[in-house]
This record gives structure tokens, C-alpha cells and sequence, in this order.
């Protein structure tokens, strides 16, 4: 799917479409005795509105594990408060030590499928082989992370959560056979993701008491009533980056645009929301092609961009690609004033020192916070700290994972009793709830029950070999414009 912009539509990538896309959770945050009576029974997100922290101790919050009362230390609260005294806002992630072994009282043996005394196995069905190795990986690797940290905390009421990953190879109809095979085994699926997810949506479709907590990037897995997303992607694409980026530049780029397309359904699905978004306020595109995942000249490309000049450059797909267009580009001394990469840009292979002559000037838009470690939210610390232990690049890929896990576990902590005795319907009531989601300040707000798409978003520069961040200084852009439905 091609998560080119991450910017509204949540997440673009090598053959995927895919956009993309304050929290505080602060350090040593201290919990109110109210906060405590809540975690001791259960578990539960601390309460709303925060409220001022104490003193503020070593160390992130989510590291400090369950508290002495049973519960978690709390560092998430809902969104305006801060915690430990750190600035920033709390938004709708949920605890960061939620569920921890202890806080629970007894619980039920085999409740559900994929449920026994001491884990709960989940499902991810990603694109980890075919024709571009290793692709997605990140998603399973963000999931295992998560679910690492968890399981560091003592689980979830005492249960290890463990992961089942599947590859569909790049085919639907392999992404299919993975889903029918797991549904019967795993309570439910967390962090998959896959240009090819069409393929198990029938699946899911008949089962609609399992749980699905991943970014859908089809629209067929989009509009399963049981497939809740981080940040939703539904037909369209926002608007906000479209009119800043139309601002900055003016007519005369915007009226030149091009963009290539990978040959995926869902990034083909994603570019014709976008397109038809950016058209809607005013951009023209002179030149566009479909092209295939491992194709590697676009000599071809370049020359006829040239002749209809082109100013600006968008693309729906995968970082490799990414870099062998800008090489073209460098190699044909053609340069554009507006080349826009999108979100999938945002990774460590687009600023490489083979990359980055041809790569420096790009700009990027997404609906993430800088993930990797610029932006020094408590999340993203925990997010690096946790990936690398697992071996796992921090590309969008793994923020999804990860926090898809998180909003998973933010469900099934929810209500104290689902916790003790998880069944696929209690998390999912859960989930139906749950619909302002800003994954502690690392994603732009969404609402996953509602399937309501973020519409801010951030603006990265590359300079000099190194991802900066241009606009807004902190936090997200959120006053230009919503989201455009296709």
C-alpha cells in the first residue's frame, strides 16, 4: 500500500497505499489513592483528565512496572492531563502497565480460543517474503515488541501474550489460507499488515466475533465492523497536508504534479483518494504510471516528467523505490521544488550515505510523531528501547505494530473482569468503545471505533543526510483542513 504520506491516510508503502499517519507520560509519575483503588482492580486506564503528577523519579513510566498496590503506574490518563509533572498531553493511549500480573484476583483457565491459564495467542498475517523481502516485517516486529514490554510487566492478569506470525508471501489468496488457519486457533489478530489484506477479509468477515486490531489498508478489510485501526484509512485522503503543501508552494507547482503508483490494489485504492482529494483543491497531474514492486529504471520516467514539466513528485510505495527514482532523478540533473515522498520515507534506508545525495531537499509529510528518536516523547522511547531487543528497524511498519498492540491491550485491560477472563466478545465490546487514540502522543488523534481518520499531521525536511523536523516544532498541524471522502 504505499503509506506514501502518512499523511492522513496512515501509510503508504512498498506496495501498499497506505497513510499515515501529546502524551506526557511522565517520568516516575505518582497515582492518586483513587487511581490506585482503580488499577488494584484491575487494571484499568487511570482516570480521566489526568491531573498534576508528583515528583518525578528515574527513568519512563512504562519501565517501572506494576505498582506496589497491584496495579499500574499509570502514564497515559486521557487527553489534557500530564503525569509526573512532564508537559504534554495524555491522550487516549491508555496505561502504560496495564493489566500487570496481580491486579486481577482469579482468573478462568481456558476462556476463549486461543486462551489458556498462562497466554493468549494472537495472530499477525503480514507480507514478510515474495518480491520484496522482508517488507513488513517492521509490523511484526512492532507487535513482538509490545507484547514484550507487556509480558515484562507480568502479562496481562498473570497471561504471557504471545504472538502467532504468519507470512502471506505477497499473494491474497495466501493471505487467506493464513487467516482461516489461525481463526481457529489464535483469540484474535493484532499489528498484521499487508498490501494483500483483501485476501483474508472474507475470513474475517464471517467471523465478525473476532477481534482485528491492525491498519487495514484494503477497503474490503477497511469495512469489517471487527477491524479496528489505529489510525483509520478510509476512502479518501486528508486534506490538511494537501492545502499546506498548496500554500507553500502555489499554483504553478501544485498545477504540475506526477505521480507513480505501485502496482498493489490498496496503493492503487490510496492514490486514487489522494489524487481525487488533491484535484478537489486545486492540483493537476500531468504525469502518472503504474509501476511494478522490484522495477528498478525509471530513466524512462524521468525524461517524460521532464517534458511535461513536472514540479512536483508524489509516489505510493516502498522505500527502495523510493530512493531508485530520486537516483534517476539526480543522474538526469532534474530536480523539483516539491518532492513528496510521503510517511513511507520516514526510514533509515531513505538517509544512507548511498541515498542521500540524490534524497537531500526531500520533504515528507505524516501522521506520526518522528518516531525514531527525534521527537523525545516517553512512547518513543519505550518504542526504541523495546524494538531493538527485538531486532527490528523503526520504520512505520513497526509503529503500527506497536501501537495497534497497545490499543489492543488498552481493550482487554479495560474492564477488570475481560481481563481475568478474556473472550473474544468482551474485547470486542471493549473496542467499540474506544475512539479518541493517540497512542501516548505517537500518532495524530483517530478514532478507531468510529473509523474515523486522523487529520493532523507533521512536516519532516531532509538535510544533509538526517530527518528534521520543519512544522509544527512539536505536536501536530490540525487546523488545515479535514478529510476528503472518495
Amino acid at each position: 500500500m504505499a503509506l506514501r504520506g502518512q499523511r492522513v491516510r496512515s501509510i503508504k508503502m512498498a506496495a501498499i497505499p497506505v497513510a499515515m499517519m501529546l502524551l506526557s507520560a511522565g517520568c516516575g509519575a505518582r497515582l492518586s489513592s483513587s487511581q490506585l483503588r482503580a488499577a488494584a482492580a484491575g487494571g484499568q486506564q487511570a482516570s480521566s483528565g489526568g491531573g498534576t503528577g508528583g515528583d518525578q523519579g528515574t527513568g519512563t513510566a512504562a519501565d517501572q512496572g506494576p505498582t506496589a498496590a497491584g496495579g499500574s503506574t499509570a502514564a497515559g490518563g486521557t487527553s489534557g492531563g500530564t503525569a509526573g509533572g512532564s508537559s504534554g498531553k495524555a491522550g487516549g493511549g491508555g496505561t502504560q502497565a496495564q493489566g500487570a500480573a496481580g491486579a486481577c484476583g482469579a482468573t478462568g483457565g481456558n476462556s476463549d480460543v486461543g486462551v489458556t491459564a498462562d497466554k493468549i495467542t494472537l495472530g499477525n498475517v503480514s507480507l514478510l517474503t515474495g518480491p520484496v523481502p522482508g517488507l513488513f516485517k517492521g509490523a511484526k516486529d512492532g507487535t513482538q515488541a509490545f507484547f514484550n514490554y507487556q509480558n515484562s510487566l507480568g502479562g496481562v492478569c498473570g497471561r504471557k501474550l504471545a504472538l502467532d506470525a504468519r507470512d502471506d508471501q505477497f499473494d491474497a489468496n495466501q493471505n487467506k489460507a493464513q487467516y482461516q488457519d489461525a481463526i481457529g486457533k489464535d483469540f484474535g489478530f493484532v499489528g498484521s499488515f499487508s498490501v494483500v489484506d483483501e485476501g483474508g477479509s472474507s475470513v474475517l468477515g464471517a467471523h465478525p466475533d473476532v477481534p482485528d486490531v491492525a491498519y487495514a489498508l484494503s477497503h474490503a478489510h477497511f469495512n469489517l465492523p471487527n477491524n479496528f485501526s489505529p489510525q483509520p484509512l478510509p476512502p479518501g485522503w486528508r486534506l490538511g497536508s494537501l492545502n499546506y503543501f498548496k500554500a507553500k508552494f502555489g499554483p504553478e507547482v501544485i498545477s504540475h504534479m506526477a505521480i507513480l503508483i505501485e502496482d498493489a490494489q490498496s496503493a492503487k485504492d490510496a492514490a486514487d483518494g489522494e489524487m481525487k482529494a488533491a484535484q478537489s483543491v486545486g492540483y493537476s497531474f500531468v504525469y502518472s504510471r503504474v509501476i511494478e514492486p522490484t522495477e528498478a529504471n525509471f530513466t524512462s520516467d524521468v525524461v517524460a516528467m521532464q517534458q511535461k514539466g513536472v514540479k512536483g513528485i508524489m509516489m505510493t510505495g516502498e522505500v527502495g523505490a523510493f530512493v531508485r527514482v530520486a537516483k534517476a532523478m539526480k543522474q538526469q540533473n532534474f530536480s523539483v521544488p516539491f518532492a513528496n515522498w510521503g510517511a513511507n520515507a520516514y526510514d533509515p534506508a531513505f538517509i544512507t550515505s548511498d541515498a542521500a545525495p540524490a534524497t537531500n531537499g526531500s520533504i515528507l509529510d505524516q501522521q506520526l510523531a518522528m518516531f525514531q528518536g527525534e521527537d523525545n516523547l516517553p512512547e518513543i522511547q519505550l518504542f526504541n528501547k523495546w524494538l531493538k531487543q527485538v531486532g527490528g528497524k523503526p520504520d512505520i511498519f513497526a509503529a503500527f505494530g506497536w501501537e495497534s498492540a497497545r490499543l489492543f491491550v488498552q481493550a482487554l485491560t479495560a474492564n477488570p473482569a475481560v481481563a481475568a477472563k478474556p473472550t473474544r466478545a468482551g474485547v470486542m465490546a471493549q473496542l467499540k468503545q474506544i475512539d479518541n487514540f493517540d497512542g501516548n502522543g505517537m500518532l495524530a488523534p483517530a478514532g478507531p471505533a468510529s473509523k474515523r481518520p486522523p487529520s493532523c499531521f507533521i512536516v519532516i525536511n531532509v538535510q544533509n543526510g538526517k530527518f528534521v523536523r520543519a512544522d509544527p516544532p512539536s505536536g501536530f498541524i490540525c487546523n488545515q483542513g479535514d478529510y476528503f471522502r472518495a
